[in-house]
């Protein structure tokens, strides 16, 4: 062997070795990585648990048996989980507002809890500026770690920079943002506590999100148990409840890959588990998505064809509404408190 041969044996020896040293590195920084990721401790944030009107003694049902004749029906709406399909909700607010009907308590589960505060805190015109100018991009913290792929924390944050409460009590309109706690396995309700920070633990879908410990609970995504949160709206003191559907309404797209199979498991479970729920409710919304996906928020054309459908599907309803807000011929407007949480 020459020495220009044996050079290039050398040479390329260490260029392998490099290359194998390299890939090791990165391999052991990232299981390092893995182990020592962003865990969300939340102990600040108040649960109340909700529990369903078949579990309460009759003398202490949390479900109005009747109305006040002196004093309007209190409304509720609540704001189902469903990921990019929340922007549906847009259109629902749309058409309650062209007709006059403001609600007295609001619900939400997972991007329904967004939809929940905003409603809340704003008024239409600056809702719906608020989600045609959003970006995904701002609500995604992508995280290392083998508890989830994204930390959560960018979407609290960017929520709490659209509105001025610092506490879910606080919030102009009786508010209940829903989440699952794993440890007990019940759905859980905040009432008190930072607004963003409920959002985020409401929206932890699991797998993807990394979940809230709160007071030694692992808590998760609010659908997984109550997709539509009409439970928490009749806990809240709600007389009419409006439910919006927009996860259960129509099963995600199916193919063979993995992430859409998970999908679709997950839909089935949630929406057989939570159906008596969800048609316990009043009224009950349900908009055809304008796309099968969970994910694609869309530009702003396909952002207005997702408000479109749910204004479409709120339309009919008013009617009835407006019938069942009308039951007492000389209504007076009811003054909701806190204290009804």
């Amino acid at each position: 062997m020459t020495n220009n041969q044996r050079a290039k044996r050398c040479a390329s020896f260490k260029s392998s070795y490099n290359s194998a040293k390299r890939w090791f590195l990165a391999t052991s920084f990232a299981v390092g990585l893995s182990g020592c990721g962003t865990t969300n401790y939340y102990d600040a944030l108040t649960t109340k648990d909700i529990v369903p009107p078949s579990e309460v003694q009759q003398s202490d049902s949390i479900v109005s048996a009747s109305y006040d004749k002196a004093q309007r029906p209190r409304l509720a709406i609540a704001f189902g989980g469903g990921a990019a399909r929340g922007m549906m909700h847009l259109g629902v607010m749309k058409a309650l507002d062209e007709a006059g009907i403001k609600a007295d308590i609001v619900t939400g589960t997972s991007v329904g809890s967004i939809a929940a505060v905003l409603y809340s805190s704003k008024e239409y015109d600056e809702i719906e500026q608020i989600m045609y100018s959003f970006s995904e991009h701002e609500i995604a913290d992508f995280n290392v770690s083998k508890q989830g792929l994204i930390k959560g924390r960018a979407l609290a944050k960017w929520l709490n920079k659209q509105i001025n409460y610092d506490d879910v009590a606080d919030l102009p309109i009786p508010t209940g943002i829903v989440a699952t706690n794993l440890t007990t396995k019940r759905s859980v309700m905040f009432t008190h506590g930072d607004v963003g920070r409920a959002v985020q633990t409401s929206s932890s879908v699991p797998g993807v999100f990394v979940p809230v410990q709160n007071n030694n609970d692992i808590l998760v995504d609010g659908g997984v148990l109550s997709p539509v949160p009409v439970y928490a709206a009749r806990q809240m003191k709600a007389d009419i409840v409006i439910g919006i559907d927009v996860f259960c309404s129509q099963p995600p797209p199916l193919t063979d890959s993995a992430a859409k199979v998970i999908a679709n498991t997950y839909w089935l479970q949630s929406c057989d588990a939570s159906r008596k729920e969800t048609n316990s409710a009043d009224i009950i919304v349900r908009p055809t998505p304008w796309d099968d996906s969970l994910v694609n928020f869309g530009n702003r054309q396909e952002r207005e064809a997702a408000m479109s459908a749910g204004y479409d599907a709120m339309l009919p309803h008013i009617p009835q509404l407006k019938a069942l807000l009308n039951k007492s011929e000389n209504a007076e407007p009811r003054v909701i408190k806190s204290d009804v949480i």
